[in-house]
């Protein structure tokens, strides 16, 4: 009859063939039975004669993970290496380009004129401010000149109003 009963627990768990088979025969060599190595195994676990047990599992487990940060961190330190090559390349690229200068009028006439802006036709406005040329024309009918102006500044990239000239068809710059 069995050494199961009340006070005893059946366990079982998943353990590898070869590696069962192999400790199977240890423990018949050694003149034991699995039941009893494993029985003393736990006593000796519990009451803490084991407990280098825990810190020879667990650098197992330790040095896989330290295997596994310290290629993650080449792979960085690779990665990390080409962006640095890369930037040098962006850098030297841009310092080699050639200077460019700033054109200056040094014809007295140009000196100290600031330049106007043109008047624009309606698909000229509608394009400087974004817009389709419908848009232009409702906002101009449904909006007071002064509420226009305001609307064009909204729009306007250089924030300029603009106001329509009827007799000309064109939009002007506001003053």
């Amino acid at each position: 009859m069995s050494n199961t009963g009340r006070t005893k627990k059946l366990a079982s768990f998943n353990c590898d063939q070869k590696m069962w088979e192999q400790f199977i025969a240890r423990c018949k060599k050694k003149g034991t039975t699995a039941t009893a190595t494993l029985t003393r195994f736990i006593e000796l676990y519990l009451d803490g004669s084991l407990d280098d047990l825990d810190t020879i599992v667990g650098n197992e487990d330790e040095d896989k993970r330290l295997e596994s940060l310290e290629q993650k961190t080449e792979e960085i330190t690779a990665q990390m290496k080409q962006f640095a090559e890369a930037i040098i390349k962006i850098q030297n690229y841009l310092n080699n380009q050639p200077k460019r200068r700033n054109k200056s009028y040094n014809n007295s006439y140009y000196q100290g004129q600031t330049q106007r802006i043109q008047p624009l036709t309606e698909e000229g406005l509608a394009s400087r401010l974004g817009v389709n040329v419908e848009t232009i024309r409702e906002q101009r009918i449904n909006l007071p000149p002064p509420l226009f102006v305001g609307w064009c500044k909204g729009k306007d990239r250089a924030g300029l109003g603009w106001e329509f000239n009827p007799n000309t068809g064109l939009y002007h710059p506001a003053s």
